[in-house]
């Protein structure tokens, strides 16, 4: 595996409580996807929504609460003592968190597909993560988990809630477009590096558009329905969360 060194004098930091924190912008921009992401699981919980389509998406926020934890403390905050190999938890758990919401829009198409079409998604997702996390692992790159993203959020995730939108009318897949957006947004600021200074730099922009991507899939799922056999998503529940 490959050791990236890195240059820790070049990266602001702060002391509290004699305890050195780098970066310490990104690590709350950070935990603000994380209480966003918490917010959303136990919310979308007391739904009481049944079908593995829901809970896949449930634990997509828990795994995304995890993902930005981590990689705001360790991959960022304390750099210093984990090195490159300190971000991947994070970034593991953020590629299981992508392959769970992915899963869940296969299941939220099946209904709308020949049997083997839906057979075929299904063992991609796995296939996809297996050759991901393997990547993630040599190379410690985080271009590896931007690639992988764009994967499952935009060409499987955005494309499966476009034809169930012209199909259905679904309107959990309206925002789920506008979180698309809002990623897209994230992924473009983070990759054009744009930055106001080391104290609000791209990281901790791209973070807000993140979150708010995070804020608008919470709503998509709030309002997604299954089109299976299970239609388990009565309105006055929904009604009862507006």
């Amino acid at each position: 595996m490959n050791d990236v060194a890195i240059d820790f004098s070049k990266v602001h930091q702060i002391q509290v409580f004699g305890i050195t924190i780098m970066e310490p912008s990104t690590v709350i921009t950070s935990l603000m996807m994380t209480v966003i992401c918490i917010y959303a699981f136990f919310h979308l919980n007391k739904l009481g929504r049944a079908h593995r389509m829901y809970k896949q998406i449930q634990y997509f926020f828990l795994f995304m609460a995890i993902a930005t934890a981590i990689g705001g403390v360790l991959g960022h905050g304390f750099l210093y003592l984990t090195g490159m190999r300190g971000k991947i938890p994070g970034w593991f758990a953020s590629m299981i968190a992508v392959a769970l919401f992915e899963r869940a829009a296969i299941w939220h198409i099946k209904p709308l597909l020949h049997k083997r079409g839906g057979l075929l998604l299904g063992w991609l997702n796995y296939v996809e993560l297996a050759i991901f996390f393997v990547l993630a692992f040599v190379t410690l790159n985080f271009v590896v988990v931007e690639i992988h993203a764009f994967y499952g959020l935009f060409l499987m995730l955005f494309l499966i809630e476009i034809y169930v939108y012209k199909r259905r009318k679904d309107p959990g897949s309206v925002n789920i477009f506008i979180a698309t957006f809002m990623g897209a947004l994230a992924a473009g600021l983070h990759a054009l590096k744009f930055s106001f200074g080391p104290w609000f730099n791209y990281n901790d922009i791209s973070h807000i558009a993140m979150a708010a991507s995070i804020w608008y899939y919470y709503q998509g799922a709030r309002h997604m329905t299954y089109y299976g056999e299970e239609m388990v998503v009565p309105e006055e529940v929904i009604e009862s969360e507006s």
